[in-house]
């Protein structure tokens, strides 16, 4: 608060601490509606008046018997005691003060009327001026307290003149009179006082609530002249409301907001006491511009008034606020890019406007390509920095015409008017290439792409969530064919689209209705024909198209996540067989479960509490289950699958490589990672015993896997000859449709029957060769 401020509030607690005291000082209350100084006014006006009335009256016609010089003095003595009372500072005194005026009047009274002929009936009027003056300026009851010392006052001359009889009962009509006329006239005076005590109390609670508040108060006439503001203005505006008096109001508002203002003003006029209210920006002192909330009042027909009531309120603060949400509720708070709801509003109109003008919208749907791994590797902060950085480089490749929006996690979008399909090819090429420049990450370079799909409509034809739509189903379409690029829409994508929804809500249900089985391949020993175990691979029976090959799903369940809670179900199932099986034939207590492991469970946290439980639950050794990992897998992200993999080493698990040799094959890894089995690919299993270099591949990843000493399992395995030349190349084991397709679970224990002859007699045949080319 200003030092200004401060003085004048100082300055009213001293004033109000005054009114207190005078309030406090013999004040008889709001019965009393006059003054001290009032009250000893009209007593010094009747002691002067009664007095030349006294003075003079020896020279009126009277009783004979006149003391005349006696007469005279009275008046003199009644005069000289009305100019002392005239001059007494009555308001440094209490009110009580006043009445001791009145035994005096009394005496003079009594004086006068010994000295002017003991005539009760001619001074006694002086008593009743008397207890009139005492009504009107004290309570009731104080005409009773003064009541006996009239009375004293009245008798004594009579007494003291021999006055016949009868004038002595005078006393009692004059007493009565006296009393009853100080009685009414306090009543009366109470009323008064109380009325305006209200009246005053209620204009100081209104004056100090109109100085005293934060909102500006102003009276002006019907031509924008002010005649009253309120001090608050000084607060509000800067202004000395002393400065604004005479000035036109109008002067004050923004040249913008003066025809709403007087669009608001003609409106009061229609109606007495009607009002208006409105929001417009007026002038600070300091040239700067405030939002008011502005509640006009006509009052021109108030006598008490007579002109417009303005009050003002500041808003500007809530105005800024409403556009601060305003902006949060259609912009994204980190990139400052439009958010979807705007986006769709914009693309809407931009719709409606094509209608009418005949030209095309187009919609680009941008999805970061390797986003995730950013966030995985260098943490959120840092993938917050890329967005940012990638919006950034978004605006840099548009028109200001364009729009562009983020849509939600790493998912942008890109409006462009009265463009075509050529139009929109150019601008998801710069935004590829703008996009293929590295982006500096706490110090590292970091690559992202994107994958774009393109939409191209026109007004009248379709709704921006149409449009909206084909872009995203677009954008899928071009992630689905190598990232890094941009596909257009084509109706087919969008059949492609629902027929992937179909299948993703089948996925769901199938999960809730239990629709999935596991079928199982046997894992034979090439040494001795035992099968030591089981590959479990997953099927699902759909209601109508009956039984499902994994190849059809799979990769689908792995995108959205599925995958989750099917491979756990999988793990599960699968243990449990294989413990029913140990259980059920002595001949195999250390029969094995391969179970597959995606990409995606393998990246989820809670994989090794899934193992655990799946082997707690199923009574299964941990070293009778495998797990199976290809080489992509491991490769995706190498670090983070080293971490992973020991984790599930930790528990006694097997780890194997599928489809080695298809990958990366490199020995770098094989030597890192935690792996106990290779299991080769069926393509250098199908050259084994036909050609000598084919055969040679198999044999040098046999050798490999026997140099690290791992296990290898030989897949796809279809001829007797195949047996043959790999168990002289020295893999240990084998699995394919030589020895028994994938079947379900109540067959395998047959298959276990006849498999180890199968391959003993298979192993004593030549394996064939064929020439080299």
């Amino acid at each position: 608060m200003s030092g200004r401020w401060r003085v004048r509030g100082d300055a009213a607690e001293r004033g109000a601490g005054r009114a207190a005291a005078f309030m406090g000082r013999g004040s008889l209350g709001p019965d009393e509606p006059l003054s001290r100084r009032v009250v000893g006014r009209i007593a010094a006006a009747l002691y002067v008046v009664s007095g030349l009335v006294t003075a003079l009256s020896p020279f009126l016609p009277g009783p004979p018997h006149m003391d005349r010089t006696g007469v005279h003095a009275v008046g003199a003595a009644a005069v000289v005691v009305g100019a002392v009372i005239w001059f007494l500072p009555w308001d440094r005194w209490p009110r009580t003060a006043t009445l001791v005026g009145v035994p005096v009047a009394f005496l003079l009274i009594a004086l006068h009327n010994h000295f002017g002929g003991a005539d009760p009936y001619r001074y006694g009027i002086f008593y009743v001026v008397t207890f009139a003056w005492i009504g009107l300026g004290h309570r009731q009851g104080t005409s009773v307290a003064f009541l006996p010392v009239m009375l004293v006052a009245y008798f004594v001359p009579l007494y003291l003149a021999d006055a016949p009889p009868w004038a002595f009962s005078s006393a009692a009509y004059t007493a009565m009179v006296c009393l009853l006329v100080g009685e009414i006239l306090s009543w009366v005076s109470g009323r008064l006082g109380r009325t305006q005590a209200a009246l005053q109390r209620s204009e100081a609670r209104f004056r100090s609530l109109v100085q005293n508040s934060s909102d500006v108060v102003l009276v002006a006439e019907p031509g924008g002249v002010i005649r009253y503001i309120s001090p608050s203005v000084e607060g509000m505006l800067g202004y000395q409301p002393e400065a604004l008096l005479g000035m036109n109001s109008w002067d004050m508002v923004h040249p913008e907001d003066v025809p709403d203002a007087q669009e608001v003003i003609r409106g009061i006029f229609s109606e007495s006491g009607g009002f208006r209210t409105a929001e417009l920006r007026a002038r600070h002192r300091d040239g700067s511009w405030r939002w008011l909330e502005v509640r006009a009042t006509n009052l021109l027909r108030d006598p008490a008034v007579g002109g417009v009531v303005v009050n003002y309120r500041d808003i500007t603060e809530r105005r800024a606020l409403e556009e601060q949400l305003t902006h949060q509720a259609f912009h994204d708070p980190l990139t400052g890019l439009a958010n979807r709801a705007l986006f769709r509003d914009r693309v809407e109109h931009a719709l409606a406007r094509s209608g009418r003008y005949g030209k095309g919208v187009a919609v680009l749907f941008l999805d970061l390509d390797g986003f995730k791994t950013v966030n995985d590797s260098l943490g959120h902060a840092a993938g917050d920095q890329m967005l940012v950085a990638v919006a950034g480089r978004l605006r840099a490749s548009l028109r200001p015409a364009d729009t562009a929006a983020r849509l939600g996690g790493d998912e942008f979008a890109v409006m462009l008017e009265e463009a075509g399909e050529e139009e929109a090819v150019r601008a998801a090429r710069r935004i590829l290439e703008t996009l293929r420049s590295p982006f500096t990450l706490q110090g590292k370079e970091v690559f992202v792409g994107a994958s774009i799909g393109i939409a191209v409509a026109a007004g009248g034809r379709d709704g921006a969530d149409e449009v909206l739509r084909n872009a995203d189903v677009a954008m899928y379409a071009a992630k689905g064919r190598g990232k890094g690029r941009y596909e257009i829409f084509e109706p087919g994508m969008h059949a492609r689209a629902v027929a992937r929804l179909n299948l993703e809500a089948d996925l769901r249900r199938a999960i809730q209705r239990e629709e999935f089985s596991l079928f199982y391949q046997p894992v034979v020993s090439l040494a001795d024909g035992r099968v030591v175990g089981v590959e479990a691979l997953l099927r699902w029976r759909h209601p109508t198209r009956g039984l499902v090959p994994p190849g059809d799903f799979v990769p689908f369940a792995e995108e959205t996540g599925l995958i989750l809670p099917i491979g756990q179900w999988v793990l599960e199932e699968a243990c449990r067989q294989t413990r029913r099986w140990q259980e059920a034939r002595p001949d195999a207590p250390s029969l094995m479960a391969s179970v597959n492991l995606s990409a995606r469970q393998l990246q989820h946290g809670g994989l090794v509490e899934q193992v655990m439980r799946a082997l707690d639950g199923a009574g299964l050794r941990p070293e009778h289950l495998v797990l199976e990992i290809t080489e992509s897998v491991v490769m995706s992200d190498a670090e983070a699958t080293i971490r992973r993999l020991r984790q599930l080493k930790e528990l006694g698990v097997l780890i194997a490589i599928d489809d080695f040799g298809t990958g990366y094959s490199s020995l770098s890894y094989l030597r890192r990672f935690p792996i106990d089995v290779l299991k080769i690919d069926k393509s250098f299993v199908d050259g084994v015993g036909s050609a000598a270099d084919e055969s040679a591949l198999a044999s040098a990843i046999i050798g490999l896997g026997h140099t690290l000493r791992l296990q290898t399992v030989a897949e796809g395995i279809e001829e007797p000859g195949q047996v043959a030349e790999l168990r002289a190349l020295g893999c240990d084991l084998g699995q394919g449709f030589y020895f028994a397709p994938p079947m379900p679970a109540e067959e395998v224990e047959q298959a276990m029957d006849v498999l180890a002859p199968a391959v003993r007699r298979a192993g004593r045949g030549r394996p064939r060769r064929k020439p080299a080319a």
